[in-house]
């Protein structure tokens, strides 16, 4: 790559990324260091479709970055496997975090992840970025890309990546897998939009889900999240699908009505109301 991507890449001055390894006697300048993100090349594609009029495009990369340990060299870098993913068109930062997930349900890790918004990748848009963590370990990172990011490769659709380490990951992965049944018992959903302060995070509304809807509770999915009109400043809506079931015999109504009313009670603690 040339050193140039890092300055289109928005990256710090100090930043660690900017550390390259040079290639002795490259053929030019744009391949006169060895790269350190796999973000130049994700883009570069993406933006060559963009720009030849193909619509909804979604690519993935598995390849390695080398990252010196110290410039000039005196031992090998660490050489990492990343894998890249990105798309336009179709689709928003959830739909990204969907597909992460997905692919660690894949991968056997089970366990919760979330993720920090507060997060140093000034390649990404703030309030729209966020590292991704497993078992307090940082894997990897996903966002929409920066809109000055976005304008010097010539996108001009909202643009979202991920990148995951793989050598970060792979500890984690298992690849037994167990089957599970078919549900001999019904379930039931429940819908709820709510009316939330900008500040708080789906995160945080997704922990008041897990620890009040008690042991019937199934899974939920964000589906509806909205800033604009009809929501005063300060605020966004947002909704949910909750889904409810028992193992071992037919769920009552009223098990499912308590439960919405706990998760109901402690939103108003974090200032949510419910909308009409």
């Amino acid at each position: 790559e040339s050193p140039k991507v890092f300055d289109r890449l928005n990256f710090a001055k100090d930043s660690k990324d900017r550390m390259a390894i040079e290639i002795m006697n490259p053929l030019g300048e744009d391949f006169s260091v060895m790269r350190t993100t796999p973000l130049h090349g994700l883009l570069n594609s993406l933006s060559t479709n963009y720009n030849r009029r193909n619509k909804d495009v979604k690519l993935y990369e598995l390849a390695n970055v080398y990252r010196p340990k110290t410039l000039p060299l005196t031992e090998l870098p660490d050489e990492r496997m990343q894998f890249a993913l990105g798309f336009y068109g179709a689709g928003d930062f959830f739909v990204m975090k969907g597909v992460v997930e997905e692919f660690f349900e894949r991968v056997g890790l089970k366990e919760k992840v979330t993720y920090e918004p507060h997060c140093d990748r000034p390649f990404l848009h703030p309030g729209r970025r966020a590292d991704i963590i497993y078992c307090g370990k940082t894997l990897g990172y996903l966002g929409e890309v920066h809109p000055e990011v976005a304008q010097n490769y010539k996108l001009g659709e909202k643009t979202y990546i991920a990148v995951l380490d793989m050598p970060a990951l792979i500890p984690f992965t298992s690849f037994d897998i167990k089957y599970t049944g078919i549900a001999k018992y019904p379930a039931m959903t429940r819908d709820i939009s709510m009316v939330v302060p900008k500040e708080i995070l789906a995160g945080q509304i997704e922990e008041v889900i897990e620890k009040f809807g008690g042991d019937s509770l199934e899974s939920y999915a964000l589906f509806d999240i909205y800033e604009g009109d009809q929501i005063q400043e300060g605020f966004k809506s947002m909704a949910y699908t909750i889904t409810f079931r028992r193992k071992e015999r037919t769920l009552e109504e009223k098990e499912v009505v308590t439960a919405m009313d706990a998760i109901v009670n402690a939103l108003k603690e974090l200032g949510i109301s419910l909308r009409a």
